[in-house]
């Protein structure tokens, strides 16, 4: 990881639970990820990235979009900031929405 910067890279997608684990959410469904990460080269180690996701209990992982975050004072959210902070101090981290994604 490349841990001496201050950009985080923001992969947005979704996931399905695959453990009964989990306390909120419920196996098989879907819900919207965010992965922050300061590896600069993630698109090379995008299956590390996945793998570091399946061991926290989701598989089905699909990626959308990847934003580069040099700044925290750019992020509103005070999940985001905290999980931008965490990336910054362990290489990356998981955000999980808690509502399952629906198709109406």
């Amino acid at each position: 990881m490349n841990e001496s910067t201050n950009t985080v890279y923001v992969l947005s997608g979704y996931a399905k639970c695959s453990t009964t684990d989990q306390s909120k959410y419920k196996l098989g469904n879907k819900h919207s990820i965010g992965l922050l990460t300061t590896d600069k080269n993630y698109k090379d180690n995008i299956n590390n990235l996945k793998t570091f996701i399946k061991d926290l209990g989701w598989d089905s992982i699909t990626f959308c979009m990847v934003e580069e975050v040099d700044d925290i004072n750019t992020l509103s959210n005070d999940v985001l900031i905290s999980s931008f902070q965490r990336a910054q101090k362990n290489g990356q981290s998981l955000v999980v929405n808690d509502l399952p994604i629906t198709v109406h």
